[in-house]
């Protein structure tokens, strides 16, 4: 047998949530092993590849997608000649987006500068349809069952998490939320949707002109000790108030995290079972001293070590981020995902330690597949589309027995949005 690489070793480890037991026959399979190429190519070039009769179900349509220069050009059928573990690995490690990075900088999290990509690659959890075929093989290998060879199958999991933008209605919230109106207004207006754009044109001047109560929390826990299940609250850690730069005070919290009343708050949160985050400021992206120093203000706000969190407005650098989280003492990230689309950014509905600088971190990451303005802001659904949406990455997450994020911001339950029904649906299709 083929002395196994770091990379392979690390990425049976990293789906190890498939085999709870005998990985070494994961191991024993005839992996192909393909030469990566010296300069990514991008846009990656992506292929179907058509799996064999017993295992069409763990993918779509019986098919699942790789990058092309995992395939062999050797002889026989196309599933024997992938390089199956390198394709979960250049999946899993955001291969070309770091590559994409090296050239052109960090998108942080906007895939529409992205362009010509396969927009496929983030449709499905392709890393865990992976891991099920790996399963599958091994176990029609050895004539055996799957669950007596590696454990059953994996049960699918959302943590639900709040990102604490505003817990009061500040000036830069009314300009983007009225930004995001106006938006769809002239959108409707080019698809000659007049009674769209009105309703639009409706919404921005009522959301500009309102002063709506953004504190909120008292629905979301009332909802949530409905369905029995407790969530992440994300809190920013920076100063807030006034003595702050013009870029601060467009883009960052307006709170104090520290005043008596959201202290209380923090404290009861804590005491109920929820979980308390940081949400680190916009500029503290690659900065471990800023995510430290605002994470110890949380610390003392709620009395409890803080080891999970998330970035604001999803800032987020592969090479940087998830090392400065870790020198500032993090042990759980859930940054990774889109803010202009719902998706699974790596392919994966998986909780693993990143490979960074050729090893393992000591850092987990979750990713983050569906946030409501998804739903509400950069699409422009009917409410049945929204629960459309909502059922196809639920389906997805819980068909590969996957886990991941959901972001639902707790401002969102407020009248200024209307978007708690859609918080209580999600919630009831989870509970389902």
């Amino acid at each position: 047998m083929v002395k196994q690489t770091k990379k392979e070793k690390y990425t049976i480890k990293a789906l190890k949530r498939y085999w709870q037991q005998s990985e070494e026959l994961i191991e024993q399979l005839p992996f192909p092993r393909q030469e990566k190429p010296i300069k990514e190519t991008l846009p990656p070039l992506m292929r179907l590849i058509e799996l064999p009769e017993w295992a069409q179900t763990v993918g779509i349509s019986g098919k699942l997608l790789v990058p092309a220069w995992t395939i062999g050009k050797n002889e026989g059928p196309e599933w024997q000649r992938v390089d199956w573990l390198s394709a979960a690995f250049w999946y899993l490690n955001g291969n070309a987006e770091r590559a994409f990075e090296e050239q052109y900088g960090s998108i942080h999290s906007y895939s529409f500068k992205l362009k010509g990509w396969d927009s496929r690659i983030w449709e499905r959890a392709w890393v865990n349809r992976i891991a099920l075929f790996l399963r599958c093989w091994a176990a029609r290998t050895l004539s055996q069952s799957e669950d007596r060879l590696f454990g059953s199958l994996p049960v699918a999991e959302i943590v639900l998490t709040h990102d604490v933008d505003a817990v009061s209605k500040t000036m830069a919230i009314r300009f983007k939320q009225t930004a995001f109106h106006s938006f769809n207004l002239v959108r409707n207006l080019s698809q000659g949707e007049v009674l769209k754009a009105k309703n639009k044109l409706y919404k921005a001047v009522r959301f500009m002109m309102s002063f709506d109560d953004y504190w909120c929390f008292d629905k979301i826990i009332k909802l949530e000790e409905k369905y029995n299940v407790r969530s992440q609250f994300n809190f920013y850690g920076g100063q807030g108030g006034w003595q702050r730069t013009l870029k601060q005070m467009l883009l960052d919290p307006a709170y104090n995290v520290q005043q008596p009343k959201l202290n209380q708050q923090l404290q009861r949160l804590h005491n109920g079972g929820w979980t308390i985050g940081l949400h680190q400021s916009y500029d503290a992206w690659d900065n471990a001293n800023s995510m430290w120093y605002e994470k110890e203000r949380v610390e003392q706000a709620v009395d409890i070590p803080v080891k999970v969190c998330r970035q604001h407005w999803l800032r987020f650098g592969w090479q940087k981020t998830w090392q400065a989280q870790q020198d500032a003492g993090f042990e759980l990230d859930t940054t990774l995902g889109f803010n202009d689309r719902a998706g699974f950014r790596h392919s994966a509905a998986l909780l693993h330690h990143p490979w960074n600088n050729d090893s393992e971190m000591k850092l987990s990451v979750l990713p983050m597949v569906l946030m409501d303005s998804h739903l509400y802001d950069y699409q422009d659904l009917e409410e049945q589309e929204r629960q459309q949406q909502i059922d196809y990455w639920l389906d997805e997450i819980k068909a590969v027995g996957g886990t991941a994020t959901i972001i639902w911001h707790q401002r969102v339950m407020s009248q200024d949005y209307g978007w708690e029904s859609g918080y209580n649906d999600l919630l009831s299709k989870i509970k389902d």
